[in-house]
C-alpha cells in the first residue's frame, strides 16, 4: 500500500515539474485571430487587436490559414513573448507594425513569412528554428547590417529570401549553406560594395549558396566587380546600377541578365563571351553608352531580346555588332525583339537585315530616326512591327515609322533630283550671263580701232596749227 502511495507521489511530482518545464518555455496561445469575430470590427470588448484572418484551402486540400497584420502596430506584443500561430497558418503577414526585433514564432504549416517595412536591426541565430518548412521570407526594407552564418539556421526548405533595402555591409562565412533549397535571393539595395569588392572570391564558394539558385538580384549595391563564375544553376542575373565596367566571371548558363544603369561608355568586342544561353540583355539607362562596337553582341546565338531603352546618348549601332554577317556568314542570331526606345538613334545601316531575319518587334519610339533611302530596307522587312516616328526629313515628320511607303524613303539626292538640274542649269546660265556682261562692259569702254591717240607736244608736227587769212588776198 505504501508503495502505490508512493509511486503516486513520484508520478503526480514528475507531472507537476514537467508542466513547470512546459510552462516556463511554452508559449502564449496566438492572439492574431478571432474567427467568431467579424472582420470588419477588429477589436473586441477589452481592447485586443486581431488580425485579418482568412481560411483557404490548401495545396494539399487541407484548410489552411492566412493572417494579414499589416499596419496593426504589434511590435510589443509580438517581442514579448514566444507566439503560437493558429493551427494550419500558412501565410503570416507582419510587414509594416513597428517591429524592432524578430519575433519568435511557432507554426508548423508556415510556408510564408513577411516581415518586411519594420525597424529590425539584426536577425538573431537560430531564430527561425520553429518554423522549418519555411519557403518564403521577405525581410526587405528594414535596418538589418550584418547577416551571421546561424541567422538562418533551420530554414533548409527556404526558396526566396528577400533582404533588399537594408543596411547590410557584410556576410559571414557560408551565412546561406543552411538554405539548401534556396532559389531566389535579392540583395539589392545594401552597402555590399566594399565586401565583395575587397576580395575576388567567388560568392557561391565564399556564401554558401547551393547550386540550386536560379535568381540574384544585386541591384545598386555599389558593387565593381563580381564572380558569379560557380553559379552552374544561375538563369537570371539582375546586376543593374552598380559601377561594373566588366563582366569576365559569369556562368555560361545565364539566361537573362540586366546589366541597366551601369557607367559602361561602349559594348567592346566579345563584350560578353561563352553566355551561348543568354536569351534576354538589359541595358537600359545607361548614362554614357555611346556606341555597340563591332563584335559587341557576337558569340550570343540565342540572344531573343535586347532593351537599351532610356540609353539616351547611344547614337552608334556597328553594322557588324553580331559579326561580319556578309562576308564571312558567321552569325545566326534569333533577335526578335529590340528595344531602342528614348536612345539617340538615328539610322541602321542595312547590314544588319541578315541580323534582323527573324525580328518581330522593334521599338524606336522617342529615337531622332531619319526616314530616307538608307532605312528603306527596314521598311520592307515583311514580318516586322515598328514602333515610333520618324524625326526627319520634314515632310515626314511625326509621320508613324510604319505608315510610311517605302518609295517615300527617299535621299535628297533622289527626292530632289528635278530641283537639282534645274539649278545646275541655272548656274550655266548666270555663269553665261555674267560672262556675257563682263564681255560687253570691256567692249564698251576700249576705244575703237580708227582712233589712235598720240601724245603730242610743243615742238611736235602734229601740234595744233593756227591759219590765218592772206592779208594781200584780202585787199
Amino acid at each position: 500500500m505504501n508503495r502505490c502511495v508512493l509511486v503516486v507521489v513520484l508520478v503526480v511530482y514528475v507531472q507537476v515539474l514537467r508542466a513547470q518545464e512546459e510552462d516556463s518555455v511554452a508559449p502564449e496561445v496566438s492572439r492574431l485571430c478571432h474567427f467568431k469575430k467579424p472582420l470588419q470590427d477588429p477589436t473586441d470588448v477589452d481592447g485586443d487587436q486581431y488580425c485579418d484572418c482568412d481560411v483557404h484551402n490548401s495545396d494539399a486540400g487541407l484548410p489552411g490559414i492566412k493572417i494579414d497584420c499589416r499596419k496593426h502596430q504589434l511590435g510589443d506584443v509580438l517581442q514579448q513573448h514566444y507566439e503560437q500561430l493558429p493551427q494550419g497558418t500558412t501565410h503570416l503577414d507582419l510587414s509594416r507594425n513597428g517591429l524592432t526585433l524578430v519575433p519568435h514564432l511557432i507554426g508548423k504549416e508556415l510556408i510564408y513569412l513577411n516581415i518586411g517595412h519594420n525597424q529590425i536591426a539584426a536577425i538573431p541565430d537560430k531564430v527561425f528554428t520553429n518554423v522549418s518548412l519555411l519557403e518564403e521570407l521577405d525581410a526587405s526594407s528594414n535596418r538589418i547590417e550584418t547577416l551571421t552564418t546561424d541567422a538562418l539556421a533551420g530554414l533548409s526548405n527556404l526558396k526566396k529570401l528577400d533582404l533588399s533595402g537594408n543596411r547590410i555591409g557584410s556576410i559571414e562565412v557560408n551565412a546561406f549553406s543552411v538554405a539548401l533549397h534556396l532559389n531566389v535571393l535579392i540583395l539589392s539595395n545594401n552597402s555590399l560594395g566594399t565586401f565583395f569588392n575587397r576580395t575576388e572570391s567567388d560568392l557561391y564558394l565564399r556564401l554558401g549558396v547551393t547550386n540550386r539558385l536560379a535568381v540574384l538580384e544585386m541591384e545598386r549595391c555599389n558593387l565593381t566587380d563580381i564572380n558569379l563564375a560557380s553559379g552552374v544553376g544561375l538563369e537570371r542575373a539582375l546586376l543593374g546600377y552598380n559601377q561594373l565596367q566588366q563582366l569576365t566571371k559569369l556562368p555560361k548558363q545565364l539566361a537573362h541578365l540586366d546589366l541597366s544603369g551601369t557607367p559602361i561608355r561602349s559594348i567592346p568586342a566579345k563584350f560578353l563571351p561563352h553566355l551561348l544561353h543568354l536569351a534576354t540583355l538589359i541595358l537600359q539607362d545607361m548614362p554614357i553608352l555611346y556606341t555597340l562596337d563591332q563584335y559587341a553582341l557576337y558569340g550570343l546565338p540565342r540572344l531573343t531580346l535586347l532593351n537599351l531603352q532610356g540609353s539616351r546618348n547611344l547614337s552608334t549601332i556597328h553594322p557588324h555588332v553580331f559579326g561580319q554577317n556578309v562576308v564571312r556568314n558567321e552569325t545566326d542570331t534569333v533577335l526578335e525583339r529590340l528595344i531602342l526606345k528614348g536612345t539617340n538613334i538615328r539610322t541602321l545601316n542595312s547590314t544588319l537585315q541578315f541580323a534582323f531575319e527573324n525580328l518581330r518587334l522593334l521599338d524606336i519610339r522617342g529615337a531622332p530616326l531619319r526616314c530616307d533611302c538608307e532605312l528603306r530596307w527596314l521598311r520592307e522587312l515583311p514580318n516586322l512591327v515598328t514602333i515610333g516616328s520618324c524625326a526627319k526629313p520634314n515632310a515626314l515628320r511625326a509621320t508613324v515609322f510604319g505608315k510610311v511607303q517605302p518609295h517615300q524613303f527617299q535621299c535628297r539626292a533622289e527626292q530632289f533630283w528635278i530641283y537639282t538640274v534645274f539649278n545646275v542649269l541655272l548656274a550655266i546660265l548666270l555663269i553665261v550671263l555674267v560672262s556675257i556682261g563682263i564681255f560687253l562692259i570691256v567692249r564698251a569702254i576700249r576705244p575703237k580701232p580708227h582712233v589712235q591717240l598720240r601724245m603730242v607736244g610743243a615742238a611736235s608736227p602734229y601740234a595744233r596749227v593756227t591759219i590765218e587769212p592772206n592779208r594781200a588776198e584780202v585787199l
